[in-house]
Parts: structure tokens; C-alpha cells; sequence
């Protein structure tokens, strides 16, 4: 479901929420669009109210238990069927039965269990190559399109870890590494522009190689990375520059970086 900067189809699609993320309803003008805070991540935008479904607050409340975990999964009714994205959950899942407002369908593809996830380096990069290839889009979250923010939430999220949803939100966590030598697989790297506000984000997969969503290739890819920044093994030249990066596995404190240096870009 698209999340919008303001309340209508042609505003700039800022964010998504996938099947069975629950948010709350801040506010609902008169043409139907509600403002919503997402309560996986906090993000707040507009959406239209009909693709939303109303639970009491104890559901709103109760916690997920199983999500999707591959790309063929779907919900088969008598007559059709409804994809699910990586990373959709599951809710009202009983028997292999769905509930999808008053229908039911199977559940048929594959269900991981939020409380087996376990937040490691090698899993961050094994959820990340899911994405690969995957088509670049500004506020994607899934197969179908993704933003660069929008990739590393979505590999913490299935380790049950909730980063916040933009780059310049994102660079606050973890704590800082100070020479790229240092970094290690499923650290972030944050790049900036000319005036030094953070506009990107990566995850490593060593300290040479980094896998991102870039609108410069068009793509989820895996790109070179020294002490410049990336550089594009299919363009053939730098397209982002380094700034920091930021180490989330193992360390729950944060080291902060002035507040000037970020902007609100995915």
C-alpha cells in the first residue's frame, strides 16, 4: 500500500506498508484519505482509508507471530489468488486459513516465526540478497520496487529488528566505525552529497564489496567500495561518496553525528 506525502494519488510516494503491518489512523479528511503512523517503524503519511482494515486494539496490540519469507508466497480464495511481499505478516493465520476481511483463503508459500529470528551478520546479508535485482523505486519496500533505506530496513525487519524507515533517520543507530578497514559484513555505510547531508545508505558485505538499492543503476546491485565511496562495477565510475559507517549487530547504544547533516532523502 503506497504511503503518500500528502493526501492524494499524484503526491510523492514516501513510504509503503506490506500486507498485515498494522498502523495507526491519526486522522481522516473528507475525501477518505487517512494520515497513519506505522507502528513498525513510526513513519507517518497518507494512504487511502478503504486499504485499511479496522481491529479492536487488543488485535492492534497482540504481536504478530509468522511472516513470509519468500517471493512466491500468496494467499489462494476460490477463484484467485493475492500476492504477499518478503516480509508480509501473516495475521489471522489458523490451519493454513486466512482471514482477508470477510474472506478466507489458504496460505500457500513459506512462514518464518518472528520469535526464531536472531539479529547476525550473515543473516542481514542472506535477507538482503532476497532484493537483488530488484527494481529501484522511491518509497518501495518490496520485490516489486525498493529505495536504498527501504532495503536495509527490510533486511533487519526479517531479524525482527526495526530501523527507522529513512537514510538520515537510520544514520543515528549503531555506533560509528572509524576506518572502513574495520567494517565487517552487515554494517551500514552512509554517503552523502555536496553539502554533507546523508542521501544513501548500503549494507556491507565485507569492506570492499556493498550490496544497495541505487537509482543510479536502476537496480538492487553489488558495488565496489573503498575510502571514496562506491563505485559502480556496471556504470564504471564513482556514483556515491562515503561519509560513515555505522555498525547496528552487537551494539544497542548510539553515537551521534550532528543533526545537521541529515535529510529527510531514501
Amino acid at each position: 500500500m503506497p504511503v503518500r506525502s500528502e493526501p492524494n494519488h499524484r503526491a510523492e510516494q514516501t513510504s509503503q506498508l506490506l500486507y498485515g503491518e498494522k498502523a495507526e489512523i491519526l486522522e481522516i479528511n473528507n475525501r477518505e484519505w487517512a494520515r497513519i503512523r506505522c507502528a513498525w517503524d513510526g513513519y507517518e503519511g497518507w494512504c487511502k482509508h478503504s486499504q485499511l482494515k479496522a481491529v479492536t486494539r487488543r488485535e492492534y496490540k497482540k504481536t504478530t507471530k509468522y511472516f513470509a519469507t519468500n517471493h512466491l508466497s500468496k494467499i489462494l480464495f476460490e477463484s484467485d489468488e493475492m500476492p504477499l511481499p518478503v516480509g508480509s505478516e501473516l495475521v489471522d493465520l489458523k490451519g493454513g486459513i486466512m482471514k482477508v476481511g470477510a474472506t478466507e483463503g489458504q496460505f500457500k508459500g513459506k512462514k518464518g516465526n518472528f520469535s526464531d529470528l536472531i539479529l547476525t551478520a550473515e543473516q542481514i546479508k542472506e535477507n538482503a540478497l532476497l532484493y537483488m535485482h530488484a527494481p529501484y523505486l522511491w518509497g518501495g519496500r518490496s520485490i516489486t520496487g525498493i529505495d536504498c533505506s527501504g532495503l536495509s530496513q527490510m533486511a533487519f525487519k526479517l531479524c525482527n529488528y526495526a530501523l527507522p524507515r529513512d537514510a538520515s533517520q537510520q544514520a543515528h543507530k549503531g555506533v560509528l566505525i572509524e576506518f572502513l578497514q574495520n567494517a565487517q559484513c552487515g554494517d551500514l555505510a552512509f554517503f552523502d552529497d555536496k553539502e554533507g547531508k546523508i542521501i544513501h545508505v548500503g549494507i556491507l558485505l565485507d569492506n570492499q564489496n556493498i550490496i544497495h538499492a541505487t537509482d543510479s543503476s536502476g537496480r538492487v546491485v553489488i558495488d565496489r567500495i573503498d575510502l571514496g565511496g562506491i563505485v559502480s562495477v556496471s556504470l564504471r565510475k564513482r556514483t556515491h561518496n562515503l561519509r560513515f559507517v555505522k555498525r547496528i549487530i552487537g551494539n544497542e547504544t548510539t553515537n551521534e553525528v550532528p543533526e545537521g547533516l541529515f535529510q529527510d532523502l531514501i
